[in-house]
């Protein structure tokens, strides 16, 4: 009890001296605890294949699943971690947009902060989701990937947005978001020498892979690595919220309508820039990239200027 008295204070305390119980502020967790076991588990690739349980042997051991056709991913990325002035510009600028967008039903939930309300990062996309038929084309993969970021990067870069917001469909094409365009100087610039470069080696790394018949067909993933090569960096974009409607689905896309719908909303949004000041105050540097390995983000840096 007399510890619980020392941590609360008492109805008879005047406040001053409430006051005088002070919140600590603690260091900020490094990036290397944050990027640990950052990915969900991918419980998927060892189930896929094996919808039957695993049987048992006549020493009752258990016999592990097969894991033929099993397929590792990973993701490559610039990560953006706003500052406690730039989520509150985000905050800013969704509500703003928020309330233009509630004649088209629209409502938006901001992607810089959790439902608990904890920081989380956002980033620019320069890749899809890349498909590995081993772990070891992984490897291969951040191995090439070092050699070509030292290779192509001269050093550290500034991240600039586009006046205007924008709405871009996911890769399902079953939700919309609201995002900053990154400005095209910078897209038709380094961030395609980026793409280039996570395409070039994830290419070399499946032409490469001895791993045989686990690997998904080197075909298959040229097909791949040409379509998001060829237009991704074009795209090139940070989304600060997810949009949803009161009606149901943001839209249908299967139907002709949507795209028509997208337009629409970015010609409203076209009209309407950001304030100079505040979308200046949102750019940030770019030391490196981040690619998903397993269940971590693996920091890849850039050479430093001289």
């Amino acid at each position: 009890m007399e510890l619980l008295e020392d941590q609360y204070p008492s109805d008879n305390e005047s406040e001053e001296e409430v006051t005088t119980y002070t919140r600590i502020d603690l260091p900020a967790l490094p990036s290397a605890l944050l990027d640990k076991f950052h990915v969900s588990p991918n419980i998927e690739k060892f189930t896929q294949q094996q919808p039957h349980r695993p049987q048992m042997n006549h020493l009752f051991t258990r016999v592990p699943a097969t894991t033929q056709g099993v397929k590792w991913t990973s993701f490559a990325f610039i990560e953006m971690r706003p500052t406690l002035q730039q989520r509150q510009i985000l905050d800013k600028v969704t509500c703003q947009i928020a309330g233009q967008m509630q004649r088209h039903g629209l409502s938006f939930q901001p992607l810089h902060m959790s439902d608990l309300g904890s920081p989380l990062p956002l980033h620019v996309s320069l890749s899809g989701n890349l498909e590995f038929g081993s772990a070891a084309e992984v490897d291969a993969f951040e191995h090439m990937l070092r050699i070509e970021v030292l290779q192509q990067m001269a050093g550290p870069f500034q991240v600039d947005f586009e006046p205007s917001l924008k709405v871009y469909e996911n890769v399902g094409r079953n939700a919309l978001f609201l995002a900053l365009g990154v400005k095209s100087e910078q897209k038709n610039g380094v961030l395609r020498q980026l793409w280039q470069a996570v395409h070039e080696s994830f290419d070399f790394c499946r032409r490469n892979d001895p791993a045989g018949d686990n690997s998904v067909s080197t075909h298959e993933s040229d097909i791949s690595s040409r379509s998001q090569q060829s237009s991704g960096h074009e795209r090139s974009h940070v989304s600060i919220a997810r949009a949803f409607s009161f009606q149901g689905p943001v839209f249908d896309p299967n139907a002709s309508t949507s795209v028509r719908q997208i337009d629409e909303l970015n010609r409203v949004l076209e009209a309407t820039p950001i304030d100079p000041t505040l979308l200046q105050a949102l750019t940030f540097e770019c030391t490196g990239i981040k690619i998903t390995k397993q269940r971590s983000n693996v920091w890849i840096g850039f050479p430093e200027n001289t």
